[in-house]
């Protein structure tokens, strides 16, 4: 009876520390870069854990560290409100980015910061991505294929594009996981910059948010 008691406790034992590492990966990543996947029971709990060093006013991010963490969500616009209880900004007409609970936010960084972001893609039919350009908006169909293109790249803030990566697969929901992809960047220069997706069409229906760059 007493060596059932033990397996019974070490198993309960067992699956806390699993489920505590599991709900906790998606901030342990920021030495991981590339593809990877993740449950999407995890991605969604862990979408309102914000950092100590990020401070939310209205549907603005403050962060306060010189190494930041940004993990980033893609989806449409309504899965986006039945996670976090909002309402995307008006000019968003289809999908957005949820970065900590909230919808295309601003987010003030200090510069030089160093940030590794986390794209998760929990859209269950849409491929996406997480670009950053000095370019505002409003944005052309297909950003690739206009002035903002590849041939306008160029390294740090000298180019239209500042950062690039793949576009995302979207999730598998009949397997329960969603694919995640890593990167990091810094912003060296104060000014105004935006993230966007480079899908066709996306950035056009609204699918980006400003980055304000402070010393």
């Amino acid at each position: 009876m007493k060596k059932a008691y033990i397996i019974v406790i070490l198993i309960i034992v067992g699956f806390l520390v699993a489920y505590y590492f599991a709900g906790s990966l998606i901030y342990n990543r920021n030495v991981v870069n590339g593809y990877a996947q993740i449950s999407i029971n995890n991605a969604d709990n862990e979408i309102h854990d914000i950092p100590s060093y990020a401070r939310i006013s209205n549907n603005t991010i403050v962060f306060t560290s010189s190494n930041i963490n940004l993990v980033v969500y893609t989806m449409g616009h309504i899965r986006a409100e039945n996670l976090t209880g909002k309402f995307p900004p008006s000019y968003a007409h289809h999908d957005v980015f949820v970065i900590f609970g909230l919808i295309n936010p601003t987010l003030v960084i200090p510069a030089g910061a160093s940030i590794h972001v986390t794209v998760i893609n929990l859209d269950d039919n849409m491929f996406h991505n997480f670009v950053v350009t000095n370019v505002p908006p409003p944005y052309p169909y297909n950003v690739m294929m206009s002035n903002m293109g590849p041939g306008m790249m160029g390294s740090g803030t000298s180019g239209r594009f500042i950062t690039m990566m793949p576009l995302l697969h979207y999730a598998n929901y009949s397997a329960g996981y969603a694919y995640e992809y890593g990167y990091s960047f810094t912003l060296n220069q104060e000014g105004t910059y935006w993230y966007i997706c480079t899908y066709p069409g996306h950035a056009q229906m609204g699918m980006y948010g400003k980055i304000i760059v402070e010393g």
